[in-house]
């Protein structure tokens, strides 16, 4: 697994928080979209939070969001009803790694990627929430070939 160091700077996202399984993010994602869509939102790139690791946390108590983010100024006004906030990910260091394939490898990838980081390059893990950047489309593009940027916060 290759695995970077990366500096990011906060990244502006309009954000719509879930709590349960993290398999039930794709319906608020679905969700977003449409929201995105009938408002013309400038979207820079679709990002999934997570802030706890299912190995420990029921998963009826696990804290996710679907995001998307947006340039520095938008203004977030018309929100449909929908419990959307304008936040920021925070800024720092981060590890990041690339995964190509069907998003139900994702839990073996984080896996070896947290194994990574805390074992071969002994770097510790930030409470700041992990992150996946969804390169590609998964309503236009085979499974196989779908692209995540994974990035773990560090101290």
């Amino acid at each position: 697994m290759q695995v970077e160091i990366k500096q990011l700077t906060p990244i502006p996202v309009v954000m719509w928080r879930h709590v349960g399984p993290y398999e039930e993010l794709s319906g608020i994602f679905d969700q977003l979209w449409e929201w995105v869509n009938s408002r013309s939102v400038p979207v820079k790139r679709t990002i999934g939070i997570y802030w706890d690791n299912p190995d420990y946390v029921p998963a009826s108590r696990l804290r996710s969001a679907a995001c998307v983010e947006v340039p520095p100024n938008f203004l977030l006004q018309d929100t449909a009803g929908l419990a959307l906030t304008f936040e920021h990910i925070a800024g720092g260091t981060y590890a990041t790694t690339s995964y190509v394939g069907p998003y139900e490898g994702l839990t073996r990838v984080w896996t070896a990627f947290t194994n990574t980081i805390e074992g071969t390059m002994r770097r510790q893990i930030s409470q700041n929430p992990a992150f996946e950047v969804y390169v590609n489309d998964a309503s236009d593009t085979p499974p196989d070939k779908l692209i995540t940027e994974l990035y773990m916060p560090l101290v």
